[in-house]
């Protein structure tokens, strides 16, 4: 008999993971397997529900975790606990089709697959629930990712897949595990997967938000840095120096109008510093920590602290930069070596100290 568990990440989905559940169950009918909820304690009780679903649904558990949140690790700790030869990832929005795993199942039978994709993008797969710029967003993302994975995909940018749990945990360690593009880790860090896909039906959310946002997209492009430097580079550092670029572009405009406002250069650029400090703590919480602060005191406490940290970076740029210079660097190489030390020291501080998990 064909086993398989289910994991399903869930944020804030407590409108649609019951009837999602129900529609799991209807199609597995005559398999052994269980399904896994993952929430990251929503507050709209997700978790509740689920647990009080699973009280007369032996198949079924949930952990509610108040640890970490993130769609990789959530799927990373319900492989951990799952019990199956396969493991299938689905979203808990409800747009993936029930119908469409239970497909991919029975081609995993027939192909003895390693990996079973199911791609909005195959054939004449149904994407009309998928806004323009999104379709065309997703075939930007899955020509950039292909050139990257030793294993190729029509979607690998899919949050539908089933897999071999073996071939799951033998790249387990090196995901990328605050990302939410998980398959496409995998196909990157794997090598001689048996794959198949399935064409399946992406069903329009019926109710709730939607968790891709612009981060994503940052995101994807740090899993990718990280991937290939073989985790020298952690993902969320590439974003973080966007983000510190995009900031010098902040402090040079406002220090421009400031100085053409007639104001003297020292408080125009103590202004400048201000803004810019300002914008890279809401554009960092934003896009590199995945808006981890959401309430005004957790941001004000963070603006506080990234204040507190950026204060020392800029000791270590300005020591950097001057130490060398005072031994025969050039002017120009000793400010980028400076800049890239006062750049490292804020990232390790902002990770262990502003955004601290």
């Amino acid at each position: 008999m064909f086993e398989i568990s289910i994991i399903i990440p869930t944020y804030n989905e407590s409108e649609n993971i019951i009837g999602l559940i129900d529609e799991v169950q209807s199609q597995l009918e005559g398999y052994d397997y269980e399904i896994i909820v993952v929430d990251d304690n929503s507050p709209d009780g997700t978790h509740l529900k689920v647990k009080d679903y699973a009280k007369n649904n032996p198949e079924v558990s949930c952990i509610n975790r108040t640890w970490k949140k993130g769609l990789s690790s959530a799927v990373v700790e319900g492989v951990a606990l799952s019990t199956k030869r396969y493991i299938s990832v689905m979203d808990g929005d409800g747009q993936h089709d029930p119908e469409d795993l239970k497909r991919m199942i029975e081609l995993a039978k027939a192909e003895d697959s390693d990996i079973v994709i199911g791609s909005r993008f195959l054939n004449e797969a149904n994407t009309a629930s998928l806004s323009a710029n999104r379709n065309k967003l997703s075939k930007v993302g899955i020509s950039i990712t292909n050139l990257f994975s030793n294993v190729r995909s029509t979607d690998p940018l899919s949050g539908l897949f089933l897999i071999r749990k073996e071939k799951f945990t033998n790249v387990q360690e090196k995901l990328y595990k605050d990302g939410f593009k998980i398959l496409f880790d995998i196909l990157m860090l794997s090598k001689g997967l048996q794959l198949n896909e399935v064409q399946i039906n992406f069903r329009e959310r019926l109710r709730g938000e939607s968790k891709l946002n612009v981060s994503t997209v940052f995101n994807l492009g740090g899993q990718i840095l990280e991937n290939l430097s073989r985790g020298l580079i952690p993902a969320n550092f590439l974003v973080f120096s966007l983000v510190g670029s995009f900031g010098v572009l902040v402090h040079l405009a406002v220090l421009n109008i400031a100085l053409v406002a007639n104001q003297s250069f020292i408080p125009s650029n103590i202004l400048a510093t201000l803004v810019a400090m300002t914008s890279n703590y809401f554009m960092n919480n934003y896009l590199t920590f995945h808006n981890m602060h959401k309430t005004f005191n957790q941001r004000f406490v963070g603006a506080l602290k990234y204040f507190f940290a950026n204060s020392f970076s800029i000791i270590a740029n300005i020591g950097v930069a001057s130490q060398l210079y005072l031994n025969d660097f050039t002017a120009m190489s000793s400010a980028l070596f400076g800049i890239l030390a006062g750049l490292i020291l804020n990232y390790f501080l902002s990770v262990n100290l502003v955004f601290k998990k």
